[in-house]
C-alpha cells in the first residue's frame, strides 16, 4: 500500500531554501531574530532555533514562522523605501531651493 512507506514528518509547504533564505534575511535586518520570533509566536526558542537551522519543526510551527518573517521583512524593507523616498523628496527640494537661490541671487546682483 502506498501510505506505508509515506511520512509526513516534517512535510511543509515551504521548501528548505525558501526558509534558508528567509531566515538569511531575518538574522541580517533584526539583532535577535530567534528571540523574537519566540516572543512574538509564543514558540520555544528551541523550536524557532530549529527552524533558523533547517530542522525539522512541525508543519504549523513552521508555517507561522516563515509567514511571521515574511511579514517583518515586508514591513522593514517597506520602511526602508519610504525613508529612501523621503530622503530623495528632501534632496531634491533642496537642490530646488538652492537652484532658486542662486537665481535670485544672480538676479539681484545684475540690477
Amino acid at each position: 500500500m502506498f501510505f506505508e512507506n509515506f511520512s509526513l514528518k516534517g512535510y511543509s509547504m515551504y521548501e528548505l531554501k525558501e526558509i534558508k533564505e528567509i531566515t538569511k534575511k531575518m538574522i541580517l535586518l533584526f539583532d535577535s531574530p530567534i528571540t523574537m520570533l519566540s516572543e512574538k509566536t509564543g514558540l520555544s526558542r528551541p523550536t524557532v532555533s530549529k527552524f533558523f537551522n533547517g530542522k525539522t519543526v512541525k508543519p504549523s510551527s513552521t508555517e507561522l514562522l516563515y509567514e511571521l518573517c515574511f511579514d517583518l521583512i515586508e514591513q522593514k524593507e517597506s520602511k526602508r523605501r519610504k525613508i529612501n523616498l523621503d530622503r530623495l523628496k528632501t534632496n531634491s527640494l533642496e537642490a530646488s531651493n538652492t537652484s532658486t537661490m542662486k537665481k535670485q541671487t544672480s538676479m539681484f546682483l545684475e540690477h
